[in-house]
C-alpha cells in the first residue's frame, strides 16, 4: 500500500519464460482456452511481470496495471484525459520505500472494468507527470515508471484497503474537505458500496505465459467467481494476519527446501507461534525474503556460489545485491504450506544484463529469482510473495466488508498449476533455450570472469546436459530454474 514499506514494488518489465509448478492436496481446476464469449479474459499479461486491464475513466479507455498492494487509481493517457474533471486538489501516490511515485491533480468521472463493473462518479487521479504534451510536466513529477509507460501501461488499479491510510487520495480528500467526507475512497469501495448485502471481494487468475503448460488467459472479477475457478470457495480461509492491518497478509505455516523446513523466525509480534506472515502483492513480480532464508535456500544446490559483485545483474529488485549463481540445470525441492495445504513458488526468467569485462564474450548464468526483501517489510510482513507465486493460484480476496463474510478479511487459493507436468515442462523448455543460447560458464568460472582474475577467451564453457540429480515417483520437484533468474551476458 502506498506510503508503507510493505507496498508493491512496481519494477521495470522484463522478458520471461515461466515453467512453474504449485501443489495443493486435492484436485487441480483444468485449464481452459480462451475464446471471445468468455466476458471474463480481462487481464493481459505483459512478459510475466506485469498484469493489466482496460477501464474506462470520464469516457477514456485506459489500460492500467492492477496492483493488491495499494489502493488508488490513477492514470497517465499520453494523449491526455478527455473530459477531466478537476477537483483543484492535487497529491502524491507513493510505492515501495517512496522512491517511486507519481503526482498530479485529483478528478472526478464515471468509471467501468472491462468485463461490466460500472461505477457512476469514481475519484480518481490524473498524473502529468510524463506529458504527452510539454505542458503536463508543469508543476509535477513521476518517478520509475517509465519502462511500464513505454509498453503502453498509463496508469495503476490498485486493488488494496481503504484502512490505515491506504489511500493517499482519500486522505487529501479528508484533509481539505473533513473526516466525514468519502468521495476520495477508492474504486473497490465505491463498487462494494453499490451492493451493501453482497460479500465484498474479488477473484483473480494470473496467466502464464513461454511454457508449454501456459494459461491462455487471465481474469480480474469483483463481487462475482471466474465461473472456472468458482471450486476456490471451497478451499480454506486464510484469515488477514493481523486482522486490520491493512494489507494482504497471511500467515505461512512452513517452507522447506528438499524436504527440511528452513529457519525462519518471524520479526513481527503479529506472527503466530512458529508461523510467518507473508503479503500476496500482484505489483510484485517475484518472490522477496530475507538474506538468511535465501541464502538456506540457494546454498542446497550443488556448485552454487554466492557474489557480490555488482556487475554481475540481479534480475529483479533486491535491497541487496547478493547473487547466487547457479548450474542452469539445478534442481531443488521448495514446498510452502498454507493451512495444511502445500504450494510450491517458482519462478524463472530471461533478461539481458550488462556486457562482461571484455565486451566480446556471450555467455549465459543463472542466478537466484527470490531476492532481498531488505527492511521493505519491516514492521508488516516477512516475505513478499508476488506473481510468481500468484499466476500458479487463483485467489479470491475477501475484504470482510459486508454481506454474510463480513468480518474478519480472508483468502482463499486453488491451483491452477500441475507440479508433475511443470517439471517435466521445465526441462523442455529449459533444453530449448539453452540449445539457441550462447554457451554456459560454471558459477566458480562466471565469477572469476567479471572479477578479472580469468580472462573471458579462457573461460571453457560447461556442457548443457541432463540434471544428475533424481526424484521419486510422485513427489512435486521444482527445477532450479524455476527458482532461478536466467541471463544471456552480452
Amino acid at each position: 500500500m502506498p506510503g508503507t514499506v510493505a507496498s508493491s514494488l512496481l519494477l521495470l518489465s522484463i522478458l520471461v519464460f515461466e515453467s512453474s509448478a504449485v501443489q495443493f492436496d486435492f484436485k487441480v481446476a483444468p485449464p481452459r482456452v480462451k475464446t471471445p464469449s468468455n466476458s471474463n479474459n480481462n487481464l493481459n499479461n505483459v512478459f510475466n511481470v506485469r498484469y493489466s486491464t482496460n477501464i474506462t475513466i470520464s469516457g477514456n479507455v485506459v489500460t492500467v496495471l492492477i496492483d493488491t498492494g495499494s489502493t488508488d487509481l490513477w492514470v497517465m493517457p499520453p494523449q491526455g484525459l478527455a473530459n477531466f474533471n478537476d477537483t483543484g486538489l492535487s497529491t502524491t501516490v507513493h510505492y515501495g520505500d517512496g522512491s517511486t511515485f507519481v503526482e498530479g491533480e485529483i478528478g472526478v468521472g464515471a468509471f467501468s472494468l472491462d468485463g461490466g463493473v460500472t461505477v457512476p462518479y469514481q475519484v480518481f487521479k490524473l498524473s502529468h507527470s510524463i506529458p504527452s504534451h510539454p505542458a503536463y510536466l508543469y508543476g509535477t513529477s513521476e518517478a520509475d515508471f517509465d519502462s511500464d509507460l513505454q509498453q503502453g501501461l498509463f496508469g495503476l488499479l490498485g486493488l488494496g484497503f481503504d484502512v490505515n491510510g491506504g489511500s493517499e487520495i482519500d486522505i487529501t480528500v479528508r484533509n481539505k474537505e473533513g473526516a466525514e467526507a468519502t468521495w476520495g475512497q477508492s474504486v473497490l469501495s465505491n463498487i462494494f458500496a453499490q451492493n451493501p448485502d453482497s460479500s465484498d471481494f474479488i477473484g483473480i487468475a494470473l496467466s502464464r505465459s513461454g511454457d508449454q503448460e501456459g494459461t491462455a488467459d487471465g481474469s480480474l472479477t469483483i463481487g462475482e467467481y471466474d465461473p472456472d475457478y468458482e471450486g476456490v470457495q471451497n478451499s480454506p480461509k486464510l484469515l488477514q494476519t493481523p486482522a486490520g492491518s491493512g494489507v494482504w497478509g497471511i500467515a505461512i505455516d512452513s517452507f522447506k527446501v528438499g524436504g527440511n523446513q528452513i529457519t525462519w523466525p518471524s520479526t513481527l509480534a503479529a506472527a503466530p507461534a512458529g508461523k510467518n506472515i507473508v503479503l500476496l502483492d500482484t505489483g510484485t513480480p517475484n518472490l522477496l525474503m530475507p538474506q538468511a532464508q535465501i541464502n538456506a535456500i540457494y546454498s542446497t544446490i550443488p556448485g552454487a556460489v554466492l557474489t557480490q559483485d555488482p556487475n554481475i545483474p540481479l534480475g529483479y529488485f533486491s535491497e541487496s545485491h547478493n547473487v547466487w549463481v547457479v548450474p542452469c540445470t539445478a534442481q531443488i525441492n521448495v514446498v510452502t504450506t498454507f493451512a495444511t495445504i502445500r504450494f510450491i513458488p517458482s519462478t524463472s526468467q530471461t533478461y539481458k544484463p550488462s556486457p562482461p569485462p571484455d565486451g566480446t564474450h556471450k555467455f549465459t548464468y543463472c542466478s537466484n529469482a527470490i531476492t532481498d526483501i531488505g527492511l521493505i517489510g519491516q514492521g508488516q510482513t516477512d516475505a513478499l510473495f508476488g506473481d510468481s507465486f500468484l499466476r500458479n493460484v487463483y485467489t479470491a480476496f475477501d475484504f470482510g466488508t459486508g454481506g454474510p463474510t463480513k468480518g474478519t478479511p480472508f483468502v482463499q487459493m486453488l491451483s491452477t498449476t500441475d507440479a508433475t507436468k511443470s517439471a517435466v515442462d521445465f526441462l523442455a523448455v529449459r533444453t530449448a533455450v539453452m540449445k539457441h543460447a550462447p554457451p554456459e560458464l560454471n558459477p566458480i568460472d562466471l565469477i572469476r570472469v567479471f572479477n578479472g582474475s580469468l580472462k573471458a577467451a579462457d573461460a571453457i564453457p560447461v556442457s548443457n546436459g541432463a540434471p544428475r540429480m533424481t526424484f521419486a515417483p510422485g513427489i512435486a520437484v521444482v527445477l532450479g530454474g524455476c527458482l532461478l533468474s536466467f541471463g544471456t551476458l552480452f
